[in-house]
């Protein structure tokens, strides 16, 4: 399994940066940084252990934090996260 990071979801970490670093600090968006790579670690053994939508069953949902969220697809052997959630900003909810 690899994991694909789709242009959204890379514009979506870029958004977060910004947010993290103008409202937060750098120690917060390094910290979001190591729950990206723990999730993309633990995705790779076991893709099917997020939660699947109940609207879009195709669709994953991993809560990497509670206050992101990670959209990912399977197929076949990789791994497309679709976008990124920042449950602090506005987002539409899948």
């Amino acid at each position: 399994m690899r994991v694909l990071w789709s242009l959204e979801s890379s514009k979506k970490i870029q958004s977060i940066k910004e947010y993290l670093l103008a409202e937060w600090s750098e120690d917060e968006f390094n910290a979001f940084l190591i729950k990206l790579k723990k999730f993309e670690r633990i995705v790779v053994q076991y893709p099917r252990l997020y939660p699947a939508s109940v609207s879009e069953p195709s669709l994953r949902k991993a809560v990497i934090s509670k206050h992101q969220s990670v959209i990912y697809e399977i197929d076949d052997d990789t791994i497309r996260v679709l976008t990124i959630l920042d449950h602090r900003q506005n987002n539409k909810i899948l």
